[in-house]
């Protein structure tokens, strides 16, 4: 199976949506893979996240994480993103699970 790195964008059978891998290569290394969508149009917001200086242009949706296990679908690895976009979209998919103090 190809190596998945957290970044690398891909095409996977079944979605009609390129994703982004969010988790990280530790976790890719089992054949599974934490990914968001990418879409060509979303609503502004602090989870749409819109891919800068990529041959993939829209929008990362971070509210819909889904888990997908490569190892049982096919995918291809587009391209990879840039450091900067996926810092960006790291810290937005966390920041749905900080705690919050009341």
């Amino acid at each position: 199976m190809q190596k998945v790195e957290q970044g690398d964008l891909l095409k996977v059978g079944g979605l009609s949506f390129p994703v982004i891998v969010v988790s990280n290569d530790f976790f890719n290394e089992s054949g599974k893979a934490i990914v968001c969508p990418i879409v060509a149009h979303a609503a502004e917001g602090p989870l749409h996240i819109r891919m800068k200086d990529s041959p993939i242009e829209g929008y990362v949706l971070c509210e819909q994480v889904r888990f997908v296990d490569l190892a049982a679908r096919r995918f291809s690895k587009l391209t990879a993103s840039h450091y900067f976009d996926i810092m960006d979209i790291s810290d937005a998919v966390m920041s749905m699970f900080d705690y919050q103090a009341l």
